[in-house]
């Protein structure tokens, strides 16, 4: 009897609770949480979204760099059906009104340098959304009890990305979590190479967490059981240094590639760790891709196309 493939956040922090409690899921700097402590800490996250009136349904969003704090915020949405809005920190402040208008959004969590921009957003707002920083958040968060909820469906909204796809101002795509993870299915039913996760590896999360390709990086890497590394933002040191800390894959636009195998580390740089070097959203010169193989010699490099719509790669 095959099993039903797991299509929700709730099932896969729990699943690897279970299976890998001491495994690292969340890496920032030196703090780390365990897949035991993501279950805690995202039941604790739940608590505290409940106590800022919260519910099914209701937009949360975030204003900031990619953070370990952020993610933790998003799967307890995810789990309790909540619906996570990251908006770029690059974005103008009349862009950060529209989006928080457009969504409703009750709470808006900012990172610690964005708050400026958060009140300058929020106060020409009839109904702005209640605004706390990532350090006020991480405090009730610690001090919070884990809570009890009703886990959300596959098919309940989890995730609504901005996009510009289009002309005007930019659309909101609203993702469930089937949309979020049923995408691997097929991968992993056709034994492709690159669905296969070995149990200690290790994603690099720097593309903005604003994007598919950011915030995408950490539901691959809680579908895969595996450890997330999570930067604030790209940087080529922070790049070649996530390598050296047993990166295995990473997602990577071109300009950004070519950035880091020309950095002066790079010649030095141990990248025996490295599987598979992903990489999209633009056009790669042929000898840029060349150039990376013979610097990263024993990696696969997939080139990779999806849209926001498509919850990342399709092709």
């Amino acid at each position: 009897m095959t099993e039903e493939p797991l299509l929700s956040f709730d099932a896969f922090i729990r699943h690897w609770a279970a299976e890998r409690p001491e495994n690292i899921a969340l890496e920032e700097g030196t703090a780390r949480s365990s897949f035991a402590d993501l279950d805690r800490r995202t039941r604790q996250a739940i608590a505290v979204l409940q106590e800022l009136g919260v519910a099914k349904g209701d937009r949360v969003a975030w204003l900031g760099k990619n953070a370990k704090i952020y993610f933790e915020l998003f799967y307890a949405c995810g789990r309790m059906g909540a619906v996570m809005v990251p908006i770029g920190w690059r974005l103008a402040v009349p862009e950060v009104r529209y989006i928080l208008e457009d969504t409703g959004a009750k709470v808006l969590f900012t990172g610690d340098d964005c708050g400026g921009a958060a009140a300058e957003a929020c106060g020409g707002m009839a109904q702005p959304p209640r605004v706390v920083s990532a350090s006020e958040a991480e405090h009730r968060l610690t001090a919070a009890v884990p809570t009890d909820f009703e886990p959300a469906g596959p098919n309940d909204a989890v995730l609504q990305l901005y996009t510009s796809g289009t002309t005007g101002n930019p659309k909101g795509a609203v993702l469930s979590n089937a949309n979020l993870f049923a995408l691997r299915v097929p991968a992993a039913a056709a034994d492709e190479p690159w669905s296969r996760w070995e149990e200690g590896e290790a994603i690099l999360v720097a593309m903005p967490c604003a994007h598919i390709g950011g915030t995408g990086l950490g539901i691959m890497a809680l579908a895969g059981g595996v450890r997330a590394i999570v930067q604030a933002e790209f940087t080529p040191e922070g790049v070649l240094t996530a390598f050296e800390q047993g990166v295995t894959r990473m997602f990577i636009v071109p300009a950004a590639l070519q950035m880091v195998i020309q950095h002066p580390r790079a010649a030095t740089t141990d990248f025996s760790a490295v599987r598979y070097v992903l990489y999209g959203a633009a056009p790669i010169p042929l000898e840029l891709l060349r150039e990376a193989v013979r610097t990263i010699p024993n990696a696969g490099f997939i080139q990779c196309y999806g849209m926001t719509e498509t919850t990342g790669t399709v092709s």
